[in-house]
């Protein structure tokens, strides 16, 4: 098992294991003749496919106005991204609401209300938000209410419904496998990760690469979840330094993800915690691509973070710092993953 390294803490549930295994190999080599039958079937075209890259890099420039309370300027970015893609991701309306109705546009904070049911916020979730609460006050509310089951159908029968069916049977299983690794300690808990969840994880891996070279990444645009598969390849990235230092699948893998950021079937933010497993396993938690899982940085780390950031479309250390001030401040909340918004401190 990987201690804790320079503040990098585990998520829930995550084994190690050590090494590489001969089915590994055997499901490499599978794997590039399906790959290959899949590419001539099925492959995506990309071309004309608007970049997201752009998408987020607007959503980033938007927040920072955020953080510094430009409202209007802030909605302004979003009504772009808004009107210029054809997927939007459900955060983002998210809030594109609170925006509209910091600024006084109580209309266009309903329709954008709607559209962020129609792509799962739930009533539950809807009323925690405190800045809402006026909405509730307006006749338009019981217009919501009444519409909400019909909204709430759309995201709940659409998208890849057999896709979506796959991927979460494949979930259920690593978590499964992953919980059976708490209830282990020091070297039994290795050997269970080890004779037990690798070849689980590989097979895992075996389903998961030709659904994204047929279909796609299968994340909240393809199946509407963005956590199932970020999680399984971030177990995949977890499995311990040896196995990461050997491991061809991710380096395999990474340029499909990077072009699935560019489609928008994968958000920077899931990207940001795959890749930042990889390599804080891979570095004994020495390096980090974005600070997904960082405590604290070097002055030349954070530039370093920032700038790998800004190519992807994250916000920088220091905004995300603004943010969750803003949101401890003022309720104010860009639904951002809770690894993100800790604070990362100055390291010597």
């Amino acid at each position: 098992m990987l201690k804790l390294l320079n503040g990098l803490q585990p998520p829930d549930t995550l084994p190690r294991l050590n090494g590489k295994t001969p089915r590994m190999n055997q499901f490499l080599t599978l794997y590039r003749l399906l790959n290959i039958i899949l590419l001539s079937v099925s492959q995506p075209d990309q071309d004309d496919q608007t970049d997201y890259t752009t998408y987020h890099q607007t959503i980033a420039k938007a927040q920072q106005l955020i953080a510094h309370k430009h409202y209007q300027e802030a909605l302004s970015l979003y009504n772009q991204v808004v009107d210029r893609y054809e997927f939007v991701f459900s955060r983002d309306y998210k809030v594109a609401t609170q925006l509209a109705l910091q600024v006084g546009q109580k209309q266009q904070a309903f329709t954008y209300l709607k559209k962020a049911i129609a792509t799962g916020w739930t009533m539950s979730d809807i009323k925690k938000n405190a800045l809402l609460t006026p909405l509730q006050g307006d006749p338009q509310w019981r217009v919501v209410e009444q519409q909400y089951d019909s909204l709430r159908a759309r995201y709940q029968t659409g998208g890849n419904q057999a896709i979506r069916a796959r991927v979460e049977k494949m979930f259920k299983k690593d978590q499964r496998k992953a919980l059976l690794a708490l209830f282990r300690m020091g070297a039994t808990q290795e050997q269970y990760a080890e004779k037990r969840f690798a070849p689980h994880n590989e097979q895992q891996m075996g389903q998961l690469l030709p659904i994204i070279d047929q279909y796609g990444y299968p994340g909240e645009r393809l199946i509407h979840n963005s956590y199932w598969a970020a999680v399984m390849l971030s177990h995949h990235n977890s499995i311990s330094k040896a196995y990461t230092l050997k491991d061809t699948v991710y380096p395999h893998v990474r340029p499909k993800l990077m072009k699935a950021l560019k489609s928008g079937q994968l958000s920077p933010y899931e990207f940001a915690m795959i890749d930042d497993w990889y390599m804080a396993v891979k570095t004994n938690g020495q390096q980090t691509h974005f600070g997904y899982l960082s405590s604290s940085l070097t002055a030349q780390a954070k530039a370093n973070v920032d700038q790998r950031r800004a190519a992807i479309g994250l916000s920088s250390v220091e905004t995300i710092s603004l943010l969750t001030d803003l949101h401890q401040q003022t309720g104010f909340n860009c639904y951002l993953p809770s690894n993100l918004v800790k604070k990362i401190a100055p390291a010597e």
